[in-house]
């Protein structure tokens, strides 16, 4: 306690280095660690502490004493508050270095893995800004305009752009918030899901509400904003209301292209996606991945693949292309109605997909005593551990793991290397340009 009260609010810190989640490592006078955003390695920093944690702190640059020559101005006015994006302040050649290298030390740290000898690199996104295709907004509740939540706080920095949003999303974020129906509607409405149809560029527009909305207000709304595809609510229940206009094209629904080349059929096709499915939010890298999974992957006709978080179906599908057969689970009922139809629609009718979730479906292949030649495991954030002890029963040869979060990987990986699962490789993408974010592909192999 007498340290805490003895402590300065402000001091001058060199960052040593960036850590999971954006900011820069750095020790105070006392050698107590101290976490500082928006900050480069090799920086010497007049910071003020904003808050005391146990035994480390954090705080923000007052002034960047010593800046590093590659820092540059941030091309979002949001960028210091808002938290969506830690490394505007990067150019993004130097943001993919500090990436990877935050990635290996996860995986060294906490996985024990030898990341210099697994790691194969990092894939860069095509785009740096205005990449995302889908992006979800809480309401200011008193003007209706979307926003996101401030840096480590539930308050909200209302925004008329994002810069990492495609232009038809930022058109929704811009005008919507100064159409009479939706001064109407907003007081109700929670959160709002902005996800653009990129076969013909349009946005399908979801909000959460606690009242249903007139038909007029969601006429005008459609009507003001030419670039809409759709409008639906959600209220309560398993689905969404709509679509509306009643007769809107596809059913509101999302058409995500695929090239013939990634797909491995004879003409471009692409994905249904209902409103609030998941679907990978840079597309661009998402194709990425699918190319480079079939590249790692030679799979023969007749080999059976297990996907347990299936989705739409959008890693699964591309790789039975060149097997004709596979099985596919997910939770998320409407997302495994998109995927049989795509299924359909790509001419997969070997291809199977069941609403289970993980652990279900893989109790149910134990108890069967089935296996799988390859299984792909794609979990949220917060990774799979309670699934891992399964897979040395179904999964007879190899398996991906295609991560969003480094640290749950790192723990997922060291745990599957103990149930006798070897490390053949792993590559990074940058699903996330301007953000810590990153995705990964991890290929193993069944040892024993």
């Amino acid at each position: 306690m007498l340290r805490l009260l003895t402590m300065k609010p402000e001091a001058v810190v060199v960052i040593e280095k960036l850590i999971h989640g954006g900011e820069g490592l750095a020790r105070l006078p006392d050698g107590q660690v101290v976490f500082v955003s928006d900050v480069i390695p090799g920086e010497k920093v007049h910071i003020k502490i904003t808050q005391r944690l146990g035994d480390y702190s954090l705080a923000r640059p007052l002034e960047i004493l010593e800046p590093d020559p590659q820092r540059r101005k941030p091309i979002c006015p949001y960028f210091s508050s808002c938290g969506g994006c830690q490394f505007q302040h990067l150019p993004y050649t130097r943001q993919l270095e500090e990436k990877l290298s935050i990635f290996c030390e996860t995986l060294e740290r906490t996985g024990k893995l030898p990341a210099k000898e697994l790691v194969l690199g990092i894939v860069p996104s095509p785009r740096e800004f205005f990449y995302r295709n889908r992006l979800q907004f809480h309401v200011h509740q008193e003007t209706g305009a979307l926003g996101f939540l401030k840096r480590r706080s539930h308050d909200l920095v209302p925004v008329r752009e994002c810069a990492l949003a495609a232009p038809e999303i930022n058109e929704v974020i811009k005008k919507l918030p100064d159409i009479p129906a939706w001064k109407r509607l907003h007081p109700y409405v929670k959160r709002v899901n902005l996800a653009l149809s990129l076969a013909e560029r349009k946005v399908v527009l979801l909000f959460w509400s606690q009242l249903a909305p007139r038909e007029e207000d969601l006429a005008e709304i459609y009507e003001e904003l030419s670039v809409l595809k759709a409008i639906y609510y959600w209220i309560r229940g398993r689905n969404p209301v709509g679509p509306f206009p009643k007769d809107a094209k596809d059913r509101g629904r999302r058409r995500m292209p695929i090239p013939k080349q990634i797909a491995g059929t004879e003409k471009d096709v692409f994905f249904w996606a209902s409103p609030g499915v998941f679907v990978q939010a840079n597309w661009e890298i998402n194709l990425n991945i699918m190319a480079y999974l079939k590249e790692i992957l030679p799979l023969a006709s007749g080999q059976e693949i297990l996907d347990v978080h299936c989705g739409i179906g959008n890693f699964l599908l591309p790789l039975a292309t060149g097997t004709n057969c596979g099985e596919g689970v997910d939770t998320d009922h409407r997302a495994i109605a998109d995927a049989q139809e795509n299924a359909s629609l790509w001419g997969l009718s070997q291809v199977t997909f069941e609403v289970y979730s993980a652990i279900e479906a893989l109790i149910n292949y134990f108890k069967e005593a089935r296996s799988f030649p390859l299984a792909l495991l794609d979990p949220p954030r917060g990774g799979c551990k309670e699934i891992l002890r399964f897979l040395p029963d179904v999964v007879s040869e190899k398996l991906v793991y295609i991560s969003c979060d480094p640290p749950t990987l790192a723990r997922d990986l060291k745990i599957l290397q103990k149930l006798g699962f070897k490390i053949l490789s792993v590559k990074a993408f940058d699903m996330f340009p301007q953000t810590f974010h990153l995705e990964s592909v991890t290929l193993l192999e069944k040892t024993s």
